[in-house]
């Protein structure tokens, strides 16, 4: 039976050291490189091994489609936990709103400007709503006052023009143009003549009475009735001219 250098190998350590002295030897620079590359405590200990020059540097296994498997090889994560100290802000002032810079070059004549022609439109429409609850109040026989509610007095203006819808699917077309006595002279649109409600006037009525246009239902609508010159005409009122108010 033949005596084989591994097997003098396992007798004798001089006999390793000198049949496996390349594989020692390659083994000990994987050593002293990887001990190099180390750092006791850190989170980058294992990282791949670089000589000094700062070259990767990667090892093969002595026996052949057989990868080493080294410490670098693995992932190694920090164990951490937060803790909170001090008080927490329960103000939340953070996020509040900023104070709004002042334009410079704007003086307080304009914001004035503009919070006359707001008061001069509330204004107006209030004046309007006033003369069409007095008109309501007419129609129907009812007292109300200005404490009405804008609900019920739409409700009820609503009411009237459906009324006079119905009544212009009747009515005769030489009888559209027939106004009331004393209406030429007092209107100040010559073209504002009764005319009816059609069913497109109608749904415009409850857009208008939905944006509170009072100026909208007052020219465009209550004036093109019958009805409704004969009550403005009686009541006295002055003639409302449609500022086409856009909400």
């Amino acid at each position: 039976m033949p005596y084989l250098p591994s097997d003098a190998a396992k007798k004798s350590e001089l006999y390793d050291n000198m049949i496996n002295s390349d594989r020692n030897e390659y083994q000990s620079f994987i050593e002293d490189i990887t001990k190099k590359s180390e750092i006791s405590g850190s989170v980058n200990t294992n990282v791949a091994p670089r000589d000094e020059n700062g070259n990767l540097v990667s090892f093969e296994s002595n026996v052949p489609g057989v990868s080493l498997e080294e410490k670098f090889q693995e992932v190694r994560l920090p164990n951490t936990q937060y803790f909170f100290n001090g008080t927490l802000d329960s103000e939340f002032t953070y996020y509040g709103q900023p104070p709004e810079l002042e334009d410079e070059d704007s003086g307080d004549s304009d914001t004035g400007e503009e919070d006359s022609v707001d008061d001069e439109v509330v204004e107006r429409i209030l004046t309007n709503r006033d003369y069409l609850i007095e008109v309501v109040s007419e129609i129907f026989g009812e007292e109300m006052d200005e404490s009405t509610s804008t609900a019920k007095l739409n409700a009820k203006l609503q009411e009237f023009f459906l009324s006079e819808r119905k009544r212009y699917i009747f009515v005769r077309k030489n009888e559209l143009n027939k106004n009331a006595e004393g209406w030429e002279e007092f209107r100040l649109n010559k073209k504002r003549n009764v005319r009816g409600i059609s069913k497109k006037r109608y749904k415009e009525i409850k857009k208008d009475l939905k944006k509170m246009r009072y100026d909208e239902i007052i020219e465009d609508h209550l004036y093109r009735t019958l009805r409704g010159q004969e009550i403005w005409l009686k009541l006295g009122f002055p003639y409302v001219i449609d500022k086409n108010i856009k909400s």
